[in-house]
Formats: structure tokens, sequence, C-alpha cells
């Protein structure tokens, strides 16, 4: 009997994958922390940079939406042209001032809107035109424009006061011009539009139906529905008790808490006459350097609105030109 003695087999094959696991293991923890850097780097460079990456992008998205607005069909698009009627003298309404039929269309925002505008007597709105053409045309005229647009808008004006999402009240308050400065003088507009409200609520039953909450003024004017001019008295004066609960157009708005907008209101832009702005690009040079960078127009009055260190506007005007 013979006894053979082998000197016991190594696994190669085991040892050899144990060190290519262990070089894999080895090869992730590398590329983990090559990852890990390229992330930090990542964020350092966003952290640094990334005032330059929003601007660029915001930069790009705003080109390349005008281009893409700039070439469609002017077919599909039926905005009113602000300078298209100007042609049309003061004593008609500006077409700026009405909708466009883009939103005016089936479907539209104010698809269906209809608004009733009362017929008051003369005193409260043509009697003030006809003392004074420049009640029309002024920076404050908003309100015979708006009312003179709506007269002529058939698509939302309604001669029957039932079928009337809103009930219009011209009333025009920024037609009574002082003799000492030439502004508007705005001691009446109270009075005036709560003598308006009597005669509402006298003739009609809409106003006692809602208590006024779908009828729409114009206040286009500094402090809009407070009617004053300087802004401690405005606010020290507030909103007429009797409009409250109305809707109010005005020029005067602000993006804080103000006692001049506590009231449902509406923010416009002071009415400049369409004629005008066309005369203005008539007379500008079509070609040619311009000879001034920049021009500022603000008038400060000494008296009556600074007295008592009391300023206009809060000051801006005096300390531009300063």
């Amino acid at each position: 009997m013979s006894l053979d003695i082998k000197r016991p087999s190594i696994n190669k094959t085991k040892k050899k994958t144990g060190f290519i696991v262990k070089m894999q293991l080895n090869n992730n923890n590398n590329n983990n922390r090559s990852g890990h850097n390229k992330t930090n780097l990542f964020f350092i460079f966003f952290r640094n940079y990334y005032r330059w990456v929003i601007w660029l992008f915001l930069s790009l998205y705003f080109f390349t939406s005008y281009f893409a607005g700039d070439q469609s069909s002017p077919s599909t698009t039926t905005t009113t042209s602000l300078l298209s009627n100007y042609q049309t003298s003061s004593s008609l309404p500006s077409r700026a001032l009405i909708e466009s039929s883009a939103i005016l269309k089936p479907g539209g925002l104010f698809s269906g809107m209809k608004i009733y505008v009362y017929d008051l007597p003369a005193r409260f709105n043509v009697d003030w035109v006809t003392a004074s053409d420049r009640c029309a045309s002024h920076l404050f005229a908003a309100e015979v424009a708006i009312h003179r647009a709506l007269l002529s808008d058939s698509s939302v004006r309604t001669l029957d006061p039932e079928e009337a999402d809103f009930f219009f009240v011209p009333v025009y308050v920024s037609c009574n011009f002082s003799t000492s400065n030439g502004f508007p003088s705005l001691s009446h507009a109270r009075s005036l539009i709560s003598s308006a409200v009597d005669f509402l609520s006298d003739s009609y039953p809409f106003w006692n139906r809602t208590r006024g909450s779908d009828h729409v003024f114009v206040a286009s004017h500094d402090f809009g529905a407070c009617f004053h001019a300087m802004e401690d008295i405005a606010i020290e004066e507030g909103i007429p008790e009797f409009m409250k609960n109305s809707i109010i157009l005005q020029t005067f708005g602000v993006n804080y808490k103000h006692p001049c907008q506590e009231a449902e209101h509406v923010v416009i832009p002071p009415y400049i006459p369409p004629e005008s702005v066309q005369r203005a690009i008539d007379r500008a040079p079509a070609n040619g350097r311009r000879d001034i960078w920049a021009f500022f127009r603000g008038k400060m009055e000494v008296n009556p609105k600074n007295i008592s260190g009391r300023f206009y506007s809060k000051c801006v005007r005096l300390r531009i030109l300063s």
C-alpha cells in the first residue's frame, strides 16, 4: 500500500477574484471622491456665478420671446394700436381705452360683460367740458375719455340696465381748474359725487339694490378717491363713506396698505391724447443723433402747495433737480 502525500492546491482563482474585488472597491471609492469633488466644484461655481446664470437665462428667454412675437402674422394680432387713431379729434373717445378685440372675442376674459352707462344731468359731466375744452385733453381726462369710449362701444355697453354687470357713473370732478395755479381743484368733488349718488338713489333702483357695489367711478387724480392733492389731508379725510362699496378707477396706486386704496379699485394710467403722441413723433427727426440725453420736467410750486413745509409729490421733483 502506498501513501501519496500531496500539497494542498492553492485556489488562484479566488485570490485573483479577491484582488479584482479589492480593485473594484478601490476604484469605486476613487470615483465617489471624484464625483464628490465635482459636486463641490459645481456648487462653488453656482454660488459665485448664479446671478450671471440667471441673467443669461432671462436674457435668452426675453430675446427669443421678442422675436417669436415679432414674427407673428398681423392677421392674428388684433390689439388696438394707440397711434392708429391719432387723427381722431379730442371730441371723440380714445380707442386706446377700449379693450382689444383679442380680449373681447368669444371666450375672452371679458366676453359677454355688459356695462350700463347712466345718463346723468349735464351738470355732472357735459357742462364741464363745454366750459373748458382742456377738460377732455389734460392729464386727468381719463374720466372723460373712458365715458366716451363706453358710449361708443356697443359690444360692451348695454341700454338695458337689467342685463348689466356693472353701472358706470360719469361724473367729471377734475374739470374744475383753479384760477391761481391752473391745476384741477378738487374741493367740490365730494359734494358733486354725493349729489350724483343721491340722484341715482332717487331715480333708479340699482344703487340701492347693491349699495353701489357694482357701480364704477373714475378718480383720475392725485390720491384717487380721497380727493385731495396733499397726501396728509387726503389720508385724514379718506374715501367718502358712500363710495367705499363701489369700484374706483384711479391713477393712484401703491403696493402697500394706504387709506386712499381702502375700496375696490383698479389702477389706470394718466390720460395722454393719442393725437398729441403722434404730433410728438412727427416732430422727432427720423434719423440723426440726439442732442438731448435726458429731459426732466417737474413743476415745483412755491405757493400754494408747498407752504408750511409740505411738499407736493413728497419732494421727489425738488430732490431730482437738486
